[in-house]
């Protein structure tokens, strides 16, 4: 959330940087150049002056290409005017022609050494170009010819920001707010940003704070302090920003979304679905909204409210609609209805035979409704249309070593999904099933000593380590296992029946 808040600021400041030093000159300096024309008498200068004077107007009317072909000429006339270099080259830049522009304002830097508008148009050309390095330079040299420069401070710390260089950036921020035209709400509010990217939360807040003092109707502050708030699990003072927020902004849907999610992480189930009701309310095209208020009875153990939201949307004209109905597969697969989820699930693949979800969630129910064969083919198509992805190689894999067959391929498809996610406890946990499978005790019991280390309480795993323990000889290590997979889910007839036996 505050990386999305942030780039769209750091783009808005670009943005405005942009508007500030391409229009800086708009209007022209006329009185000096008939002030210039009168000394001079020359007649390629008042040549000059018509064919700048009406680049101008064509830049007021928007008319790019005829602005561009003024500019041209008024340097015909005269070559050696740097303010016609300085405009042809930014609008170059605007005609996104960088190679163009950076010959111009070079010509102009030649002409003129010390005209900074050269340096910001270059350094901004740079930017544009990701050139980050060589953007620091001219705003550097800006700053050195002119410390004080408020313009080329701000747009280097922009920068630093960009470059995640992110001390230098904070240090230049806080010197701009020591000046009275620095203390400007953005500059704290992208200070806060740099603070919660240093994880210096408080401060972070602290900044954004300051933004509101500055301007009271600042919304993304408020935002931004409650996903703090909220990551920090205070979702007391996360909800108090929330609705300042909301009151700036009543139909903000992103605020209602956080809202739900606080309330269902705090356990308030009716404020959750209430919240998520006024998302749907304020847009019934969005099928996220019902998709996450189905989820919720659904995690609420009332699979029939929860398919019965998802049914209801797909009804309607909903955007994301595949994403409905793969939720409302995987509601009905939980409900053990799996016939009617492979049935939702095959209407997606018949508009979209390549949907790697579609394809996934259709393999998990086949696989959870007995059909194997089926199951496999699902996951094989998943793999061929997204050969990374990592929960069809290990839920491929571990189904082979369940089966107790294709012993190399489960080892190499579970390896696989590790590799793409080393720390995940329950692809550790496949790869000592296959080995245990295998018969190879020693190296089961530590892949799975290392899932139950990395997902800690889990009832499959403890279930495969008191088998692996037993296998081993170990029945005292076995027994209590069992009996820990057993306290986390007492549904298990075949743990009851293995403490049994080993006792």
């Amino acid at each position: 959330m505050l990386n999305k808040i942030y780039k769209l600021s750091i783009a808005a400041l670009f943005l405005i940087l942009a508007c500030r030093v391409l229009l800086a000159d708009k209007e022209a300096k006329l009185d000096d150049w008939i002030q210039k024309i009168r000394l001079e008498k020359n007649d390629n200068f008042s040549q000059a002056l018509a064919h700048y004077s009406m680049g101008i107007i064509y830049d007021h009317e928007e008319k790019l290409e005829k602005a561009i072909a003024e500019y041209k000429e008024a340097i015909k006339y005269d070559p050696h005017e740097p303010l016609f270099h300085i405009r042809l080259g930014a609008d170059m830049l605007i005609s996104k022609n960088p190679d163009e522009a950076f010959k111009e304002f070079d010509e102009a830097e030649r002409l003129d050494p010390d005209n900074l508008q050269v340096k910001f148009l270059k350094a901004l050309t740079y930017t544009t170009l990701r050139k980050f390095d060589e953007a620091a330079v001219e705003y550097r040299s800006i700053v050195e010819k002119d410390p004080g420069n408020l313009k080329a401070l701000n747009s280097l710390a922009d920068l630093y920001v960009i470059e995640e260089k992110l001390l230098e950036a904070a240090d230049i921020y806080e010197k701009l707010l020591k000046t009275k035209e620095g203390t400007v709400p953005v500059i704290y509010f992208n200070l806060g940003i740099i603070y919660s990217k240093l994880e210096n939360t408080e401060r972070a807040i602290e900044s954004f704070k300051k933004a509101l003092e500055a301007e009271p109707d600042y919304i993304e502050a408020y935002l931004a302090i409650g996903v703090l708030y909220e990551t920090k699990k205070d979702y007391q003072n996360a909800l108090k920003f929330y609705e300042e927020a909301l009151k700036i902004d009543p139909l903000n849907r992103k605020i209602y979304r956080h809202i739900a999610e606080i309330y269902y992480e705090a356990g308030r189930i009716d404020d959750a679905v209430r919240n998520y009701e006024i998302l749907i309310t304020l847009d019934p095209r969005d099928g996220n909204s019902y998709i996450d208020l189905a989820y919720v009875y659904i995690r609420e153990k009332n699979n029939e409210k929860g398919i019965a939201i998802l049914k209801d949307a797909l009804t309607k004209e909903v955007a994301k609609k595949k994403e409905v109905q793969i939720a409302l597969g995987y509601a009905l697969a939980l409900d053990k209805k799996y016939d009617e989820a492979i049935e939702e699930y095959k209407k997606i693949l018949k508009e979209d035979p390549n949907n790697p979800k579609a394809n996934f969630f259709l393999g998990t129910a086949y696989e959870r409704a007995g059909q194997a064969e089926e199951a496999i083919a699902a996951f094989r198509k998943t793999l061929e249309i997204e050969p990374n992805n990592a929960e069809a190689c290990n839920y491929l894999g571990y189904m082979f070593a369940e089966r107790g067959e294709n012993f190399d391929e489960s080892v190499t498809l579970i390896k696989k999904a590790l590799d793409l996610d080393p720390e995940n406890g329950a692809y550790v946990d496949s790869l000592g099933w296959a080995y245990y499978n295998k018969g190879l005790i020693d190296e089961a019991l530590l892949e799975l000593l290392r899932a139950a280390a990395l997902m800690g309480d889990d009832a499959t795993i403890r279930d495969h380590l008191g088998d692996a323990y037993y296998k081993k000889g170990m029945k005292d290590k076995a027994i209590i296992e069992w009996k820990k997979s057993f306290e986390l889910d007492n549904t298990q007839k075949e743990v009851t029946e293995k403490i049994r036996q080993a006792e």
